[in-house]
């Protein structure tokens, strides 16, 4: 908690969220009426406070409760202590991070719906090197990347799944404190069970990683005590030393290849994969003649009216509709003639190929 001369400050604060809660949750719904989570919340009471200065509260303790130290004592300390002890939920934190899932990029709220066949999350502390690996979405790990530390939305979406997660972060106690953010219960979190325990690997930066490789270390700031640092960004320096083109990418391949980690999305039963592959082949295609049709048919379009909206009183298919399934039908048994299947092993040993590196390999182990 915050400093002593502030207890009355937040025991003011309390009593305000308590009386004030249904409001206050309410407003506090991220994209309702433009509010901004918790850091809304954050000034409906700040608003609230005004009028107690000179008699509950100081001038003092209102500017120090409106300052970011103010912010983050009601964030990560009167918000917890609440919800434990009195039962409430608080609102939202400001959700910062993309992922990357089957080689496309998504809002974190995509972590609900993430493809099957992926075999896991590799959580990245910072947004460069998530890019910079997003490559493997398509080899079936999906990139979760965040700011720093994981936020509680995040945590629960990963929750909710049943797959591992590695963890990719600076070798620094932050970096440490990121792997254990995951794995482990916290003060702030314990009694929302978001930790999720043995499914947390840490993948590095390691100590042992970093001197193998010749990466520099800085030093920390005063907080770490005067202990030094490696940030991942390090590895950028791999380019000179070893030629790397993506230095990054090939530092967590290899380490997926030094850990016994399929670099493959998980095998699913071949009719399911013909049932999608004939979807989107089939649609793609038709895809391509409707625009080139309706790009013929405006060519001899002449009414120049405008409109707002257009409408057909019975759309459907002009065409018959046995003619085309039938046509639909002969050409979706031809394509699954065609069709070349790959396992994961032979899709492992090309991305084995593709994106590690044999002397990071060796280094690592």
């Amino acid at each position: 908690m915050a400093k002593k001369q502030y207890k009355q400050l937040w025991a003011v604060v309390k009593e305000i969220i308590l009386a004030n809660y249904t409001m206050i949750a309410e407003r506090s719904i991220r994209g309702v009426r433009g509010s901004r989570g918790i850091r809304g919340s954050h000034y409906i009471v700040g608003d609230l406070l005004g009028p107690l200065i000179g008699d509950k509260i100081t001038l003092e303790d209102y500017n120090w409760f409106n300052g970011d130290q103010g912010y983050a004592t009601y964030r990560d300390d009167v918000w917890p202590e609440l919800e434990q002890k009195k039962g409430l939920t608080r609102p939202e934190a400001a959700v910062v991070g993309i992922v990357f899932d089957h080689g496309t990029k998504h809002p974190v709220e995509h972590l609900e719906t993430v493809w099957d066949q992926a075999r896991g999350f590799i959580f990245v502390e910072k947004m460069d090197e998530a890019v910079a690996i997003q490559e493997l979405s398509d080899f079936g790990w999906t990139i979760v990347a965040g700011r720093g530390y994981p936020l509680r939305l995040l945590r629960k979406l990963l929750k909710g799944d049943t797959r591992p997660v590695l963890a990719l972060h600076d070798l620094d106690p932050d970096g440490q404190g990121i792997y254990r953010a995951l794995g482990f219960e916290t003060r702030r979190t314990w009694h929302l069970d978001i930790a999720l325990g043995e499914r947390v690997t840490d993948l590095g930066l390691s100590e042992h990683d970093a001197e193998v490789l010749g990466l520099r270390f800085r030093p920390g700031p005063p907080k770490y005590g005067g202990r030094q640092k490696c940030e991942l960004s390090a590895l950028e320096s791999l380019t000179v030393s070893m030629g790397l083109d993506n230095p990054v990418l090939a530092y967590v391949a290899s380490k997926l290849a030094v850990m016994n980690l399929k670099i493959s999305p998980t095998e699913i039963e071949r009719l399911q994969l013909m049932e999608r592959h004939l979807r989107w082949w089939l649609r793609d295609g038709i895809e391509d003649i409707i625009y080139d049709v309706v790009a013929e048919v405006a060519d001899t379009w002449a009414d120049e009216g405008m409109a707002v909206e257009g409408y057909l009183e019975k759309p459907g298919l002009l065409l018959e509709e046995d003619k085309l399934r039938e046509l639909l039908k002969s050409t979706a048994e031809a394509l699954v003639m065609d069709i070349k299947w790959m396992g994961e092993d032979e899709l492992h040993e090309g991305a084995l190929a593709k994106l590690t590196d044999d002397r990071l390999r060796q280094l690592l182990k």
